[in-house]
């Protein structure tokens, strides 16, 4: 094992905070190798937690935060539209007399959702954006 090669990649991956794949292309061998080299001969790789902690910066979090936001995540079973109906039928219910709960059981059969989900609507704890 050339030395130079391995205080390189050491150098890279554990004081730069490189991936093992970033390491690889820096200096031209396969992320694979990098792996070997750091587990045969170096500390060992990072576990996924350490690994995940550094690629989710807040540029990244900033970014998810508004291309996964209401009808654009992919999971999503509400509109913006039907959001802001639940939101204006729940306040008439509890204008009629309907108790919390019940206005939140009744909206949440209506759409086919959880009644917690109703719940974190009308609260704003989701859906905040609209």
């Amino acid at each position: 094992m050339n030395t130079e090669l391995l205080r390189e990649i050491k150098r890279l991956y554990y004081n730069e905070k490189l991936s093992t794949r970033q390491v690889a292309s820096i200096v031209g061998i396969q992320a694979s190798s990098v792996g070997d080299y750091l587990n045969k001969y170096a500390e060992g790789t990072r576990d996924r937690k350490m690994a995940c902690k550094l690629r989710t910066n807040d540029e990244y979090r900033e970014k998810i935060k508004f291309t996964q936001l209401g009808e654009k995540n992919s999971v999503a079973k509400l509109t913006e539209e039907k959001v802001l109906k639940i939101r204006q039928i729940y306040e008439d219910l509890l204008s009629e007399g309907h108790g919390k709960t019940q206005a939140q059981y009744y909206l949440a059969k209506k759409y086919g959702v959880k009644r917690p989900t109703v719940s974190d609507i009308v609260r704003r704890r989701t859906w905040k954006h609209i």
